[in-house]
């Protein structure tokens, strides 16, 4: 609908995993291999299918939240604490409910028990705090020079229900970094007050980096596992994923066909990384 094609962008957390998530150096290659062969993987599918949509395609891995030190995350937190104690409560609540999903199952905060209450002021869940934080800087809403070349109206990002919570911490840090961003960080700030689309609709597509797991095991269809992407029918949840990239993107027998064919070449990059990276041979 738009009078000129967009341009797209296609953001990777991967600076943010290997801050807060690599235990060690063999973690890292992993996840530097993984997310190289990912991007790969849309780029090969945005060629194919996508070829003349976009003005063009990128694949940035942001690397501006490597230059906030983890304290300077943290004392944004406080502020907006603060300053929108009202809000904070069911942001704070939901943002400690991804990392403890089990002892903090409710839909809200106010269906929580009071000893459910309790319990949630004493987990730690600082680390969800810095990711949330983080995304002000991975999805272009504060920006340092140099970071990439910045569109000119700023950007729309998109993504199910569960960014909801993640775009309210980013709105509620904007409004104030948009004000002392440069003194916070005693460099220049450039700054977007940017669209966030969440999709909401029949079908519950959450964030893509939201991997299926029950009882431990994994769900997801992979090379790995040589599941079938036939499997997800039968799958409550993943298969309203799958029906909305059948029903709005691309058709069940061209990403079928799609999927198989980058199967060898799956392989032969991963292959390729463990030897260039010196990957242990079990990975």
């Amino acid at each position: 609908m738009q009078k000129t094609r967009p341009r797209l962008f296609i953001a990777s957390g991967l600076t943010m995993a290997l801050k807060w998530n690599a235990e060690d150096d063999e973690q890292k290659k992993i996840m530097i291999a993984n997310n190289a062969i990912k991007l790969d993987f849309l780029n090969k599918l945005f060629d194919i299918f996508f070829a003349n949509d976009f003005s063009l395609v990128e694949y940035i891995v942001p690397q501006d939240t490597l230059k906030v030190p983890d304290d300077k995350f943290l004392s944004l937190w406080k502020p907006i604490e603060r300053k929108y104690p009202k809000e904070i409560v069911e942001i704070r609540f939901q943002l400690t409910k991804f990392l403890y999903p089990k002892q903090f199952n409710a839909k809200n905060y106010e269906a929580l028990t009071d000893l459910q209450k309790e319990k949630l002021t004493e987990v730690d869940a600082t680390d969800a705090f810095k990711y949330a934080i983080g995304h002000l800087f991975a999805l272009g809403d504060i920006n340092f020079e140099g970071n990439y070349i910045h569109g000119p109206y700023g950007y729309a990002s998109i993504g199910g229900e569960a960014e909801t919570f993640f775009n309210s911490v980013r709105d509620l840090s904007s409004d104030l970094l948009k004000d002392f961003g440069e003194l916070l960080f005693d460099r220049e700030v450039i700054v977007f007050q940017n669209y966030r689309i969440v999709l909401k609709n029949k079908y519950k597509v959450p964030p893509p980096y939201n991997g299926m797991f029950r009882d431990k095991e994994y769900l997801e269809v992979t090379y790995e596992n040589n599941k079938d992407l036939s499997f997800y029918d039968e799958q409550e949840k993943l298969k309203d994923q799958m029906q909305y990239v059948y029903d709005h993107l691309i058709s069940r027998d061209d990403y079928q066909q799609f999927w198989r064919s980058y199967r060898n070449r799956y392989f032969n990059l991963k292959a390729r990384y463990k030897e260039a990276y010196a990957i242990n041979p079990d990975w």
